[in-house]
């Protein structure tokens, strides 16, 4: 039976479990933003240790399981894959308030990567066959604007519960904090279970990908041993060369094995215009979104419960007002102009990168919050229509493949480099303003990567309508 005519109120309830675990997922990955000083102080860390912690060492195990549970998702129960990815990456946040320093943090952020990899692209496809066709923008957009939920949670959570054991000579605040982070992610796994509820695989047959499962996984658990042996500087760069090496290796056996899968996603100049824009988008974003709470605290003094209260507000209403204003007018666009998602995208990525800018340039606190909310506000602008692009561009029978190439590219280049970039950057310079403001340059690649997929679909479509 397909999901269009499913009972509405099931597919309600499985649609917004899948919302509640991707704010979840978010939690956990945005933790360590609010928590960064206290763990700096505690573990007497680097800035560039803070950014491989909150990117590389997540990102890179993430894009590379991610092919593999990619096209997993194509071919299995969709539900089945997100309730067990929400238990690995929930477990794997709670193990991180044990670790004694550095090198087991590594390590158990790589397990929240293996979790999210598993749920990821199942969450996204199932969410997007809910959805159906003529609101899908506006159904990505509901469900990317619970990323800022979660993100927001992580802030206001963290900084709550680091007060709250502030005074205290046995519970250290942040890693309470990192155990609180894991529970909600339990609670949703145990929500999807009761409901009962299969979602029917999008391709049948087997997949080639098994052959290359045993690679990926040991080039992630490498990329991992690496990053715990190593400095971040020699091993971070290391580990995305490693990734990008395996990719390459994995797309050459799609195409040569799965022709039908490579031709609809890495095989269209389309789908790979998308990819190098919003890696250059990721790599921005993921910069701003780590740094500009320690950069708070740093700058104006505020405390991490001010700070977590304030700016994790700010995410979640800024966020969810942005989305959905942004997935409004990307299917209202998107009536007259082929490309109007694009141009939508576009204009909130270019927000974004003046809404940093302007952050930065403040003195007072006051005026930082007002840039801070907007920047929030064109961050949730592009978010869901960006996947919305992409789902477009991809035909539903390969659209979890899709999807673990998306995130490979993007999540490696973008996530992977960004925070870990301005990390580098502020240990020699000794401003993480002055490293975040330069990191903003990488937005005209994407203004530019953006520009020519507009034009690219739009010609698309000229040629399908007179053909």
């Amino acid at each position: 039976m397909s999901s269009e005519i499913r009972p509405l109120g099931r597919r309600v309830a499985v649609f917004a479990g899948l919302c509640w675990l991707y704010a979840c997922l978010h939690l956990d990955r945005q933790i360590p933003g609010i928590l960064a000083e206290a763990a700096k102080s505690d573990l007497h860390l680097q800035d560039q240790q803070l950014g491989a912690l909150s990117g590389s060492a997540f990102s890179i195990v993430y894009a590379l399981l991610g092919l593999y549970f990619g096209s997993i998702a194509d071919r299995a129960d969709r539900l089945a894959l997100v309730r067990a990815g929400a238990w690995i990456w929930s477990l794997s946040c709670v193990s991180a308030s044990l670790a004694p320093g550095y090198v087991l943090l590594i390590a158990s952020r790589g397990g929240v990567a293996l979790g999210e990899a598993v749920a990821t692209a199942a969450a996204i496809s199932l969410m997007s066959e809910l959805a159906g066709d003529r609101y899908r923008a506006r159904a990505t957009s509901t469900f990317f604007s619970f990323a800022f939920i979660g993100a927001g949670a992580a802030a206001i959570v963290g900084g709550w519960v680091q007060e709250l054991f502030r005074h205290s000579t046995t519970i250290v605040g942040w890693r309470a904090a990192m155990a609180a982070a894991g529970l909600p992610g339990i609670i949703g796994a145990i929500y999807l279970s009761v409901l009962r509820y299969r979602s029917p695989p999008a391709r049948t047959g087997e997949s080639n990908v098994h052959s290359m499962a045993p690679l990926l996984f040991a080039a992630a658990v490498a990329a991992i041993l690496i990053q715990m042996s190593w400095p971040p500087l020699w091993s971070v760069p290391a580990s995305v060369l490693l990734a990008l090496t395996v990719a390459a290796r994995w797309v050459s056996r799609l195409r040569r094995n799965d022709t039908p899968a490579y031709e609809a996603t890495l095989g269209q100049s389309s789908f790979r215009w998308l990819l190098g824009s919003f890696a250059a988008v990721l790599f921005v974003d993921f910069a701003a979104g780590f740094w500009l709470i320690p950069y708070s605290q740093r700058r104006f003094g505020v405390s991490a419960a001010m700070a977590g209260a304030q700016l994790g507000g700010l995410m979640i209403a800024g966020g969810i007002v942005g989305a959905m204003l942004g997935g409004w007018c990307a299917d209202r666009w998107r009536q007259t102009d082929p490309a109007g998602r694009v141009w939508t995208a576009l204009l909130a990525v270019l927000a974004e990168a003046v809404a940093i800018l302007c952050a930065l340039s403040q003195s007072d606190y006051s005026l930082f919050l007002l840039a801070f909310g907007v920047f929030c506000f064109a961050s949730g602008g592009w978010t869901g229509v960006a996947a919305a692009i992409g789902l477009d561009i991809v035909p539903r029978a390969h659209r979890g493949t899709g999807t673990a190439a998306y995130f490979l590219v993007t999540t490696a280049l973008g996530a992977g480099l960004g925070p870990f970039a301005v990390g580098v950057c502020s240990d020699s310079s000794g401003s993480v303003g002055t490293a975040l403001a330069c990191s903003t340059a990488v937005t005209l690649i994407a203004a530019v990567g953006l520009t020519r997929l507009g034009w690219l679909l739009g010609a698309q479509a000229r040629y399908a309508a007179e053909n």
